[in-house]
């Protein structure tokens, strides 16, 4: 039996088909067939529906994926025993809200690869409770999520970053009152599914403004983007990019007082990867100090 079978087996389970699975772990749709059709023969039994489209897991996959979980799981913690002598190595499985992709963690995982070159970081992007979710299921080993609003025994949460909420207009707009920018421009809204969008409404609530909306959408580069080329105002966290390039954008303060955005990295309290994400946040607030 291939550990490197179980593990696509779990990638299906996680993603929810055999296609995603491919595009998550860079195999093509051949390849994850070919590894599921020999860990079914190995078994002696099948493991998907195949009369649906896409396949899904039969109870016996379901069953085995249980299982696949427990022992990728037990193999991993074992590599870390093995490997006392340099104990920061091994492989971390982080999710990470795609608003960190473009700026935050490419110099995250650079400062890792510097300081660390034995731990092999796996990013998956998401929303702040997908993501939760995949940490609390053991699908993910730790990930970096935006504004953690529950209170869990089982979670680990370790705040790391605050960023302010701001207005942004585009460039050309020459007013510097909020509530006139509001007046005179279309809104662009942060998805309120969100934590960081619920934040955004709240602090709109509490400057006691009536926007009118012209779009929502999920990303915030992607409202950068939409605010810069003069479609719209919106309110966002005032993020650094270091390294990235800034959109020309005008900033203006917002709420009084001013509301946050805080980033943090969550991980199950019992995990077995706590040196790895010990390594991780270390370097998260050394690149994000001021």
């Amino acid at each position: 039996m291939s550990l490197t079978a179980l593990r696509t087996l779990l990638a299906i389970a996680e993603h929810g088909s055999f296609a995603s699975a491919a595009r998550a772990l860079n195999l093509s749709q051949s390849a994850i067939s070919t590894q599921m059709k020999t860990l079914e023969a190995e078994f002696g039994t099948a493991f998907f529906d195949r009369s649906r489209r896409p396949p899904v897991l039969n109870e016996a996959g379901a069953l085995v994926v249980a299982r696949a979980r427990e022992l990728v799981s037990r193999y991993e913690e074992l590599q870390g025993e093995l490997g006392r002598s340099n104990p920061v190595e091994g492989r971390l499985r982080l999710g990470a809200v795609g608003s960190t992709l473009t700026g935050l963690m490419p110099a995250v995982l650079t400062a890792m690869r510097l300081q660390h070159p034995n731990v092999h970081v796996e990013i998956v992007s998401g929303f702040s409770q997908e993501l939760l979710h995949h940490v609390g299921s053991r699908a993910l080993d730790a990930a970096i999520i935006s504004d953690y609003e529950a209170s869990s025994r089982e979670i680990d949460w370790r705040p790391f970053l605050r960023e302010q909420l701001v207005l942004i207009a585009p460039p050309a707009a020459r007013e510097r009152n909020v509530r006139r920018l509001v007046e005179t421009y279309p809104f662009i809204r942060y998805s309120p599914s969100a934590p960081v969008g619920r934040l955004i409404d709240r602090a709109l609530a509490q400057a006691d403004l009536q926007v009118r909306e012209a779009m929502r959408l999920d990303w915030l580069e992607a409202i950068e983007t939409m605010v810069s080329q003069g479609h719209g105002i919106a309110v966002v966290p005032e993020r650094r990019r270091y390294g990235a390039p800034l959109l020309p954008l005008r900033r203006v303060a917002f709420g009084n007082p001013p509301m946050f955005r805080t980033l943090g990295l969550a991980a199950l309290a019992s995990s077995r990867k706590r040196k790895l994400t010990d390594a991780l946040f270390a370097q998260l607030t050394a690149v994000t100090k001021p």
